[in-house]
């Protein structure tokens, strides 16, 4: 009897980090297929085709349809990752790390790789950009959180305002999103289907703006390059996957 109890503990200790690893239930936000015009018409009319807003080229794209968190993931979500064994903790703010580690703020101070290994753990990956432009949507923006001053502000709590039309919270404002894609000047050519950027890069594009940015940012087409392995105090992420599986990447 004595020897069945120890080979079924044995048994249970050996069960109980799958058990641990299982991820939870995530609000999933279906977006439909179809064509997509991704950049946009407003540096060459607005702006005078400046430096900073020049890599918008409008092309067509057609996309898959996916599914993708109608909330940027949180400090919560993170930490159920990282108790799990599968994330690396995130790093805390300098010197204010309460006010960016509430359970329900977005997380920042993830790295683009720490976001794909928690997008890999709830059974998906990193949006491409122009997945991300698709959810976002130009019907109905939703509400958007920013121009915080940098030395005082921080993230809301996710879900704050009106969700865009799509049902998405914060696709502009709150915190900027990494994105799978590299950095690089659009293919323009077309058709494209389910177009990832360039096969290789230095940096990757981030998108949606942040609580500490000027309202000109906020646009689905801006595209912004970061450095993969910094981590940032405006920049989380979100993630999408297919056909309700697992992502292999």
């Amino acid at each position: 009897m004595h020897k069945f109890i120890g080979i079924l503990s044995v048994i249970l200790c050996l069960m109980s980090p799958a058990i641990a690893q299982e991820s939870p239930n995530f609000d999933w936000e279906n977006i439909p297929g179809g064509e997509l015009v991704m950049g946009d018409s407003f540096c060459n009319d607005e702006q005078g085709n400046s430096d900073w807003c020049s890599d918008e080229t409008p092309h067509k794209v057609q996309l898959d349809g996916f599914l993708i968190l109608r909330s940027e993931v949180t400090n919560q979500l993170y930490y159920r990752c990282f108790k799990d064994g599968f994330c690396e903790p995130n790093e805390l703010h300098d010197s204010r790390p309460r006010d960016f580690s509430k359970k329900q703020q977005p997380v920042v101070f993830v790295s683009w790789k720490q976001a794909h290994n928690f997008c890999k753990w709830a059974g998906g990956r990193l949006p491409t950009e122009a997945e991300w432009e698709k959810a976002a949507n130009r019907e109905n923006l939703g509400g958007a959180v920013f121009g915080k001053k940098y030395d005082v502000g921080a993230p809301n709590r996710v879900g704050s305002v009106k969700p865009n039309s799509k049902g998405l919270y914060d696709m502009l404002g709150n915190v900027y999103e990494w994105t799978q894609d590299w950095y690089g000047p659009y293919e323009t050519t077309t058709p494209q289907l389910n177009p990832k950027g360039p096969g290789e890069g230095k940096q990757k594009v981030i998108k949606g703006g942040a609580w500490n940015s000027p309202a000109h940012y906020l646009r689905v087409s801006d595209r912004v390059a970061r450095n993969p392995e910094y981590r940032y105090s405006d920049l989380g992420f979100r993630c999408v996957k297919l056909n309700n599986r697992k992502e292999d990447s």
